[in-house]
């Protein structure tokens, strides 16, 4: 122990060279104004170096200063200071180290020029007594620069700080007690009545000790960067999002023109075919002009035949002979004949043309090549041609229904290709974006969970697959890999604190949305699978992008070995190989490639997916290719068969055998008529016949003028149908055109063929109204597109001078916009993720490491510390009382919900701050301490927050019990108002004794400290026996006292005090006069 020896003092106040002894304890009294309390401002501006504010226990105002003291101020008119002039002053404390038998010296020396400024060094000189060392010289007392001078001429160590802090630093390694000692003394300095027990307690008896948060802060301001990185990243990933998405707009819109371009076209097909059938009606009306002038003609021969009679019975005469009437009648029955016949040949013509027309058709379609033969052959034998017609019939009827049935089960097939065709094509799309097509329950629930959490939790939350957050290592096991995992690549991984809530969501729509058989990983509980061994494991043989997604990995391979041979696979309870054959539970089988055939593992699944899928598009595409062409043939077949006659034929084929007949029958009679012909025995009677003859030939020109316009018509009819023709190879070409662009732009067409059907709904056939309306649609979305190209360019421009990346701002330049949009989605933002992931649990260990358990020891640490207190306090007796110092959680509402949760013994996950022991009441309490003690501002509220909230202090309620001899007890602050000043001093001065047992740095290295407690009118209130259980108290703890009281008190203390000094004054002149008692 260091005990304080010897004080002196040089110009302080009315002492001018004043040194006094100390032997342990000491008391000093003396009349009030003598210079007690000015002893005791010396003693603690030095043992707080130069930290006081004087005389406090007098004027809680404190109106004395340093000058004041230094130049001793009397306050006398004209004469205001003692000491004028330039002045030094010192004070001097002599300590000696009881084990080493050391003494050294501290103080302060001073000096204060006339109109100058103060200039003070605080000082240690080891190795000296006061009585060593020059302070004045030739009556003159030394000034500060002489001192050190005079030091440095005897040869003495001196050792000088011109700062508080380095003189705290210095005095505290003197004499061996920590900082806080330094605020102490002025605190047991200035006591007065306590007030307040609670904070008393905690400014006294509980050392100020914070925990240690600078790990945990510089954790959080990793985590911030990171997250700060990871926000940048985001935005500029938010950026190319919208420049893509503005992408799509232009695609869209320049999609909108392809589908107008293409309706248009089909439109004007649609056209041809309406003026094909227009003029196919307009060919029937000259047709039918045609049989109106036959008629004409047919009544114009009629007419001539009338004339032709009147001519013959002028001849009537000519009739009388045999001959002639022979004659007459063999003419008039070949006329009658021949104009019977003339009737049937138009009919007998026509149908051999039909025939004809039925043979070419047939051998269109193939089918009936005897009936053709017996035609080639000229064979038109009704009873033959019947028998082939009914097959012909028949053969027609059963080609129409099978050609019926082969059309629609292909158009049935066709749409079916399509529409695999057109998710080919969704998935295709998906895939260059980087994005894994799913099933729908899968994608239902990722896009349902997506929105409900970051509804819920008002941030943006995504959730993925687990094989969107794996890569394969060696493609050599890919397909082991896929077939393994099997539907377990698409379970989501969530992160620990949304887990429950997405888990209400699932329960809440599965029936709803039809959402079942999708997996949601409790990553929370797979933390144990961290550290797991994973050589020569499927485990091993993916990379993962996320901490969550490892511990599912290692969960559900690590224990799954890779062996290269099925010999192999028995050395193991569980193995797989290359070629997918796995062995568990004792038994092998083969996975199905039906689940490793598409894979869904990692980008590089995204790679093989798009090859496959490419290879698909086009065999399908050739297909529907194909299809389309049988289809057409099929159409084309069906239109062959459409039309065919063979049933009008065979109602009609009898005209051949009558006309047959009528021929032969009418060249048997011409035969006969044309040898009477020859006789020209009758003459008379053809004169007469002349007249009739002459309007006869008038009818015949008639006729020729019907034949002439006949002709015209039948000339009109050739050019209309070469137009017809012409219009006819313009819509087949058009339609082969179509045909093909269908085939390769499947889903165009079918929005084009939707477009088709509104406008023929809306315009009937108004195809000019159409294309002018087509045409203005058309002009909007190419304004639309020459916006929207615009916006891109200008958003593209935006980010480039944000980011300086140095894409060009064009469409040109699109692709490169689409790869760092993907290369950031894809990789660096789930990279960014999981390492702000990682740094945040580990801020979250560090909480739990550096706060809540430093601050739990902390807590604990004080229990103990006034628990060993109370066993000293239990066995002293302060005048029939006893003391027990009382410690309880907090009853402060901001700190007793951490309380309890700190102090329930409940542990934390190592890498979880949301422990499964807490509740979610409890998580959300501890969550938002977190997020206080997370706060990297430095300004002043912060600092102030962060030091209130890990002060352990503050987690605790204190009060002091008194026990009485009686049994009873009291709590001091219920009961301090109303008790004595003894009984109300008694707690201050043991709190005191342990707050200053508490600053002793080295006590238990068992080396020497020096710990003065100095008291200005101590124990006044309280009877001899506290006084003297409490001194017993403070030497048991080897603190040394040196206490002020005035005369009337000093004989209560006197007996159990080593020193007694008594302090007089005359005039403006104090010195002190002292006595010792080694004995006590």
């Amino acid at each position: 122990m260091k005990t304080l020896t010897k004080v002196k003092l040089i110009n302080w106040h009315t002492f001018s060279n004043t040194e006094f002894e100390i032997y342990k304890n000491a008391l000093i009294t003396g009349e009030n104004g003598t210079g007690k309390s000015t002893i005791l401002d010396a003693i603690q501006y030095v043992l707080t170096v130069g930290k006081c504010k004087f005389n406090k226990a007098a004027s809680d105002i404190g109106n004395r200063t340093l000058e004041s003291y230094i130049r001793c101020k009397t306050g006398i008119e004209g004469h205001e200071y003692v000491r004028n002039g330039d002045v030094t002053t010192y004070i001097v404390l002599e300590f000696f180290d009881e084990k080493t038998k050391d003494y050294q010296i501290i103080g302060t020396v001073i000096d204060l020029p006339s109109g100058g400024r103060l200039n003070r060094e605080f000082f240690q000189i080891l190795d000296s007594q006061i009585n060593d060392v020059t302070f004045i010289e030739e009556r003159k007392v030394l000034t500060k620069k002489e001192f050190k001078n005079k030091l440095n001429t005897n040869n003495q160590q001196g050792f000088f700080k011109d700062t508080i802090k380095e003189g705290e630093r210095l005095f505290g390694n003197a004499l061996g007690v920590k900082p806080k000692y330094f605020d102490l003394v002025t605190r047991a300095l200035a006591f007065k009545a306590i007030d307040n027990v609670y904070q008393f307690i905690v400014d006294f008896l509980l050392k100020e000790d914070f925990v240690d948060i600078q790990n945990l802060r510089d954790s959080i301001k990793h985590y911030k960067v990171l997250e700060e990185k990871l926000k940048v990243s985001k935005k500029e990933c938010d950026t190319l999002e919208e420049v893509i998405q503005f992408y799509n707009l232009y695609l869209g819109n320049a999609f909108q023109i392809d589908i107008l371009d293409c309706t248009k076209e089909k439109l004007y097909e649609r056209e041809l075919r309406s003026l094909i059938e227009n003029s196919q009606k307009r060919y029937q009306t000259i047709e039918d002009q045609l049989n109106f002038i036959q008629q004409k003609l047919n009544q114009l021969h009629q007419d001539e035949e009338s004339y032709q009679e009147k001519y013959h019975q002028l001849d009537q005469s000519l009739r009388e002979n045999d001959t002639y009437n022979l004659k007459n009648d063999l003419k008039k029955e070949c006329e009658r004949l021949k104009k019977e016949k003339e009737d049937k040949h138009k009919g007998y013509i026509e149908l051999l043309d039909e025939l004809q027309q039925e043979a070419k058709l047939l051998k269109e379609l193939r089918i009936q090549k005897a009936f053709i033969k017996v035609l080639e052959n000229e064979e038109y034998h009704t009873e033959t041609l019947s028998a082939h017609l009914r097959k012909v019939e028949q053969e027609i009827i059963e080609k129409t229904n099978k050609t019926e049935y082969q059309r629609s089960s292909l158009q049935l097939e066709i749409t079916k290709n399509v529409e695999q065709y057109n998710q080919y094509q969704e998935e295709y799309t998906s895939l260059k974006e980087n994005q894994l097509y799913y099933r729908k329950e899968i994608q239902e629930l990722i896009c349902l969970l997506n929105e409900q959490l970051t509804k819920h939790f008002g941030k943006s939350i995504e959730v993925k697959p687990l094989c969107e957050y794996i890569e394969v290592k060696d493609e050599k096991w890919r397909n082991a890999l896929e077939g393994y995992l099997n539907s377990q690549r698409f379970d989501l991984i969530v992160e620990p604190e949304y887990f429950e809530y997405a888990l209400l969501v699932y329960e809440e729509y599965k029936n709803k949305r039809g959402i079942y058989g999708v997996g949601i990983v409790d990553v929370a509980k797979l933390a144990k699978y961290g550290n797991v061994a994973l050589k020569e494991t499927l485990a091993d043989q993916l990379e993962c992008k996320n901490t969550y997604a490892r511990w599912y990995v290692n969960m559900l391979l690590s224990k799954v070995h890779c062996v290269d041979d099925v010999t192999q696979l028995r050395n193991y309870p569980t193995a797989i190989t290359p070629t997918c054959m796995l062995y568990k539970n004792y038994t092998a089988r083969a996975l199905n490639p039906r689940i490793y055939n598409k894979p869904y593992i990692g980008l590089g699944a995204i790679k093989i997916q798009l090859k496959t899928i490419e290879q698909q598009l086009e065999t399908l595409q050739q297909e529907i290719k194909q299809q389309k062409v049988e289809l057409e043939a099929l159409k084309n077949t069906q239109s062959l068969l459409k039309k065919s006659n063979a049933d009008k034929i065979l109602y009609r084929i009898d005209l051949l055998d009558k006309y047959h007949s009528l021929e032969k029958e009418y060249q048997e009679v011409n035969e006969r008529y044309q040898k009477l012909e020859l006789d020209d025995s009758i003459i008379s009677l053809q004169e007469e016949c002349e007249a009739v003859k002459k309007q006869l030939d008038q009818t015949k020109k008639e006729k020729e003028n019907a034949l002439m316009k006949k002709g015209s018509l039948e000339n009109n009819l050739e050019t209309f149908k070469e137009q017809l023709e012409q219009t006819q190879e313009s819509y087949d070409v058009l339609h082969e055109k179509i045909i093909q662009f269908e085939m390769d732009h499947l889903e165009l067409s079918q929005k084009a063929d939707q477009k088709v059907i509104v406008y023929l709904k809306r315009f009937v056939k108004d195809f000019k109204a159409m294309k002018n309306e087509i045409d203005y649609q058309k002009s909007v979305s190419q304004d639309k597109v020459r916006q929207v190209e615009s916006q891109i360019e200008m958003k593209m421009k935006d980010y480039n001078n944000e980011y300086n990346i140095g894409f060009e701002n064009s469409l040109k330049d699109i692709e490169s916009y689409k790869q760092r949009f993907h290369q950031l989605k894809d990789m660096d933002i789930v990279s960014k993720e999981e390492k702000t992931r990682q740094a945040k649990l580990k801020c979250e260990e560090s909480f739990k490491t550096s706060f809540i358990s430093g601050l739990n020891e902390k807590i604990e640490n004080a229990k103990k510390d006034i628990y060993e207190l109370n066993k000293g306090l239990a066995q002293r007796d302060f005048n029939g009382e006893t003391y027990e110092f009382c410690v309880s959680p907090t009853s402060r509402d901001d700190f007793k919900e951490y309380y309890k949760i700190i102090q329930s013994g409940k542990e934390y996950m190592a890498n979880n701050l949301l422990s499964e022991t807490l509740n979610e009441s409890q998580r959300r309490i501890m969550d938002e301490l977190f997020i206080k003690l997370s706060s990297v501002e430095n300004d002043q509220e912060t600092e102030k927050m962060l030091l209130e909230y890990t002060d352990y202090r503050n987690y605790l309620d204190y009060d002091i019990k008194i026990k009485y001899n009686s049994g009873d007890f009291a709590y001091f602050s219920k009961v301090n108002k109303e008790k004595s000043g003894g009984e109300t001093q008694t707690p201050f001065y043991v709190i005191m004794a342990a707050s200053f047992e508490q600053v002793v740095r080295n006590r238990n290295q068992n080396e020497g400290f020096g710990c003065v407690v100095i008291f200005d009118e101590a124990f006044n209130n309280m009877d001899e026996q506290r006084i003297q259980e409490m001194i017993k108290f403070y030497n048991e703890r080897e603190i040394q006292t040196f206490i002020a009281v005035p005369p009337s008190r000093a004989s209560t203390i006197i007996p159990y005090v080593n020193t007694r000094l008594l302090v007089i004054k005359q005039n403006q002149h104090s010195f002190v006069e002292g006595f010792r008692d080694e004995e006590l």
